[in-house]
């Protein structure tokens, strides 16, 4: 998962780096050019000119903010430089007929108010992946990651908030690990009525550890009242399902009585 987010985060700088290099580094402001049709007007030394549109780009690492910033004279032969032009100067040029009436509207593509805004789009992408996986298997895999401490401190708050919320999904071995929490104590009191009834909701969802677990609960007889013949009824099941053991534990319950 690690390597596809970072895979997803390279791709989308590649567009970025190559504005960052047009501005010098990988923080400021990059203006673009947008040539919209050519003018019959001289710049300040004499440059042909052609009606432009400007957008200037603010760079975090990548595209943080955009703004439209209208019409610009841009200078032919020359990358991105451009002459401002107000509201006065193009009702001057208009008059004289050197910029038409109206002036020919111009549109953003969707692409560069991507780009413009890339770094917003990719941490919301990251924080969706990370912060809120949707699947039973993500919630309970995310569960497990601090239950059992892989790569981060062991939080069994934590671990039981994504356990639950992949239980509500009826994962089966996400209920399972609520039993045990509860069992255990772990990120809860100790309760093991509440305990019981998770372990017996996870084994009709079919998850055979349930199915030991009450078993070697009845029979053990620790937590809950002996009953050999409930632990034999829960090793059955579990037997059914291909666990070996369970049906090792059937034959002896059996050979005992």
């Amino acid at each position: 998962m690690k390597k596809l987010l970072l895979l997803i985060a390279l791709l989308s700088l590649v567009p970025n780096l190559a504005s960052a290099r047009r501005i010098g580094g990988l923080f400021g402001k990059s203006e673009r050019i947008h040539k919209i049709t050519d003018v019959d007007i001289k710049g300040a030394n004499g440059e042909d000119l052609y009606l432009a549109h400007k957008t200037t780009s603010l760079y975090i690492f990548m595209g943080a903010y955009m703004t439209d910033d209208g019409y610009v004279l841009g200078v032919k032969g020359s990358i991105n430089t451009y002459y401002d032009l107000d509201e006065e100067q193009i009702k001057k040029f208009q008059a004289s007929g050197a910029l038409p009436t109206p002036l020919p509207p111009y549109k953003i593509e969707f692409t560069e108010w991507l780009w413009g805004y890339a770094l917003w789009i990719l941490l919301a992408i990251l924080a969706i992946i990370w912060f809120f996986p949707k699947n039973k298997e993500a919630l309970f895999a995310r569960g497990c990651k601090y239950y059992f401490g892989k790569n981060t401190p062991v939080n069994y708050p934590k671990a039981m908030r994504y356990f639950e919320k992949s239980a509500k999904k009826e994962y089966g071995p996400a209920v399972f690990n609520l039993g045990v929490m509860h069992l255990s104590a772990q990120g809860t009191k100790k309760n093991v009525d509440k305990a019981m009834e998770f372990l017996k909701k996870a084994s009709k969802l079919g998850y055979v550890d349930a199915n030991v677990t009450l078993g070697n609960l009845y029979y053990n007889g620790s937590e809950v009242t002996k009953d050999l013949g409930s632990a034999e009824a829960w090793y059955k099941k579990a037997c059914d399902q291909g666990h070996a053991d369970a049906c090792k534990m059937v034959t002896h319950i059996q050979q005992a009585s």
